[in-house]
């Protein structure tokens, strides 16, 4: 049996490209199509790599802060970076609308404002931050991973995608309540092959009459439109 038959039998939406591997024992294609960082001088980061990413500095963790500690937050770490070091982060922002206050005319304005409300990402190792964390800011903890119980550390080939995605179609993505195994039931773990999110692991699960890979981000269960196009493959557990 064929895996596209395999597949089949276990409710894969119809429409998905899984494309075959051309050595059946899969040890040579699982490397080739093993994502790399295209930044000169970063080590070589694969998905399902030996590499552990809360070790390597290339890889993100997160906060969960209130939305003004975020905003605050996010003018402290852009005059830290311009006075005394250099510590990468990521809080995507909009513009929004409001009225404008009494003192100023009468219209709207628009406002940069954090998008993804409380979530502040910074790259380093795990413990480079969380001391970083301690020196400056000792009262924000790292957000663990539920599946771990340890800090979330995401790779920087899931991060770079997720950055460029959330800064140009933040509607592509949709952070999900449910926890990330519940879409494991009746549905097959699938690999991206092609595209940009090449590489991705997830389920394709239909939500607002669109297919969409659910994928594991650093503990949240998060949605991506616009991948059901792409080639996917099996993961073998």
């Amino acid at each position: 049996m064929s895996i596209r038959e395999k597949i089949e039998k276990k409710n894969l939406p119809h429409g998905i490209h899984i494309m075959e591997p051309d050595n059946p024992s899969g040890s040579e294609a699982s490397e080739a199509l093993e994502p790399t960082s295209s930044e000169p001088g970063k080590a070589r980061l694969g998905i399902n790599g030996k590499e552990n990413p809360a070790e390597n500095p290339t890889s993100w963790s997160y906060l969960f802060l209130q939305h003004m500690a975020a905003r605050n937050f996010l003018k402290w770490l852009k005059r830290y970076n311009k006075e005394r070091g250099h510590q990468p982060f990521f809080i995507h922002q909009t513009y929004q609308y409001c009225y404008k206050n009494e003192a100023e005319k009468k219209g709207v304005k628009k406002i940069l404002e954090p998008s993804v409300s409380g979530l502040v990402f910074l790259q380093g190792t795990v413990k480079g931050i969380q001391k970083f964390l301690k020196q400056y800011f000792p009262q924000y903890h790292l957000v663990n991973d539920c599946s771990t119980g340890k800090p979330a550390s995401i790779r920087d080939t899931i991060m770079q995608p997720f950055m460029n995605v959330m800064h140009t179609h933040p509607e592509q993505i949709t952070f999900l309540r449910d926890p990330f195994e519940k879409f494991s039931r009746d549905h097959v773990k699938l690999r991206v092959l092609t595209g940009p999110f090449a590489g991705y692991e997830g389920y394709i699960v239909r939500i607002d009459r669109d297919r969409q890979l659910v994928f594991d981000f650093g503990g949240y269960a998060v949605a991506l439109r616009g991948v059901h196009n792409e080639d996917f493959e099996e993961v073998k557990e």
